[in-house]
């Protein structure tokens, strides 16, 4: 066989399992979520009484958000079961100065009617992206205890309490499930929601019960306020803080814990747009944050499996990538030397089997959660169908960060803001047309050469194009 066959065969290889690892490790962590024996914090009532518990302080970050989920979050901190002479409330507002002084006016009143102090800081120079409003706000605060809440947030009442319990076990950082708070607000309010749930079960709750560590997400995260300064705080380079700190946290060797009888309630995107713009960003920051600390993952005195791991996790965006380069490279192959039917029949093969098993316990787990079959089956079809279609945008934002090329992106808008972003909703699909064209000339191509194993894996892919279609102009997502 010419070298070049066999180099092309074996990078051919190696993307596919760099792309299908990560569903093998989701789909060992559901496994293992569902067992209860193993790796969770034990929180006892007795546990969670304290005669003297650490001031909290709790910054919440503000760029362009609705004022009243502002009030609406000062409310149900309000309702929080730990002394609220222990609590404090810094809000870091990165608006515009006549929107600040809008957002002041409402913060004033509210502050009439809740049990803590609050505190309304305004950066006129909003620099350092989120990160660089908490590092402002944590330069202000009092608590021994700093916790982080995105302006939707809607936080379980006995948070404090449960997550002081755990800090006291020895815990420096802990992370909590995420809920939806809208997902009957549409059908994609609906799929974005129960795959954010699975996500938190796999990816969460079920990779702390089989390494024994977890990661962080942008609301609902406690950390020892020593154990962040001693850190640095947080990383103004970077635009998703909460996954560069988590790292960080690993890479220390600190103890991250995950919290599964707590919560905090959040939006999810409830059209395509704000899904995509949420997603763009967090495939931009997954990889900036994997270009920048890969070297210190290898390097760090973790153990091969926990450096793996955690690569893996950081790479789950990548996957568009691969995904793609493993389509054309497959074609290519087909193209150039003939049929490669006796490779690709076995991948092809393999691929469904795991993507069977991923989809089954993801209704699984709807199953679980009190759905129907039919309807868990409905929303697994329904978030792959709109999840797909951006693959494009994923690739040239994980292309970005890799370069080094910034990133521009809009904030995902919640609350009353939504209305105002629905104007702008006509934009055109243009990378997604694009994308399934290739697709479908790729398919064009390799049908006219009779090559079916090929054509039926571009064909999967193609799928989704005209329920996406469909949703997106009749404006049900």
């Amino acid at each position: 066989m010419p070298i070049g066959y066999m180099t092309l065969i074996y990078f051919l290889l190696f993307t596919y399992l760099l792309f299908i690892f990560p569903f093998i490790l989701q789909i060992i962590f559901y496994i293992a979520s569902i067992r209860r024996n193993i790796n969770t914090i034990d929180i006892s009532m007795e546990a969670q009484s304290s005669e003297n518990p650490p001031k909290v302080t709790i910054l919440v970050p503000v760029r362009n958000e609705d004022p009243h989920l502002v009030t609406r979050l000062l409310y149900e901190i309000n309702k929080l079961n730990y002394g609220h002479d222990k609590i404090e409330v810094i809000i870091i507002s990165d608006d515009l100065k006549k929107d600040f002084l809008k957002l002041k006016n409402i913060i004033e009143n509210t502050s009439k009617h809740v049990d803590y102090e609050v505190k309304l800081l305004w950066r006129p120079y909003a620099k350092g992206f989120k990160a660089g409003a908490l590092n402002y706000g944590l330069k202000h605060a009092k608590g021994e205890i700093i916790t982080v809440l995105d302006a939707d947030s809607l936080p379980e009442q006995n948070l404090l309490k449960k997550a002081l319990s755990a800090l006291r076990k020895g815990y420096d950082a802990l992370m909590v499930k995420w809920l939806p708070s809208n997902p009957n607000e549409n059908l994609l309010c609906e799929a974005i929601g129960s795959y954010q749930k699975f996500a938190f079960k796999t990816l969460f709750e079920g990779r702390f019960k089989v390494l024994g560590y977890t990661g962080l997400a942008g609301s609902g995260f406690i950390i020892r306020r020593k154990v962040l300064e001693k850190l640095g705080g947080f990383n103004e380079n970077c635009i998703l803080e909460d996954v560069d700190l988590g790292l960080r946290l690993f890479l220390k060797k600190y103890n991250i814990g995950f919290l599964t009888n707590t919560y905090v309630s959040l939006e999810v995107p409830s059209d395509y747009l704000s899904y995509r713009e949420q997603q763009k960003r967090w495939a931009y920051g997954a990889a900036q944050v994997m270009k920048r600390y890969f070297i210190s993952i290898l390097k760090s005195t973790r153990s091969i499996i926990e450096k793996l791991e955690y690569s893996v996790y950081l790479s789950q965006y990548i996957s568009s990538l691969l995904l793609l380069l493993f389509t054309l490279l497959a074609t290519l192959l087909y193209f150039a030397y003939g049929s490669i039917d006796f490779i690709f029949k076995p991948l092809l093969t393999l691929w469904v089997f795991i993507f069977s098993i991923y989809t089954g316990l993801f209704i699984h787990f709807n199953v679980r959660g009190g759905l129907s079959i039919f309807r868990a089956i409905r929303i697994a079809g329904r978030i792959s169908g709109v999840t797909y279609p951006m693959m494009p945008h994923l690739m040239l934002s994980t292309f970005k960060a890799l370069i080094g090329i910034r990133l521009f992106w809009l904030v995902t808008p919640k609350g009353a803001r939504k209305r105002e972003f629905k104007v702008r909703k006509r934009f055109p699909l243009i990378y997604e047309t694009l994308y399934f064209i290739l697709l479908a000339l790729l398919l064009f191509g390799v049908l006219s050469k009779g090559y079916l194993l090929i054509s039926s894996w571009i064909l999967l892919q193609l799928s989704s194009a005209p329920y996406f279609y469909y949703m997106f102009l009749k404006e049900k997502i």
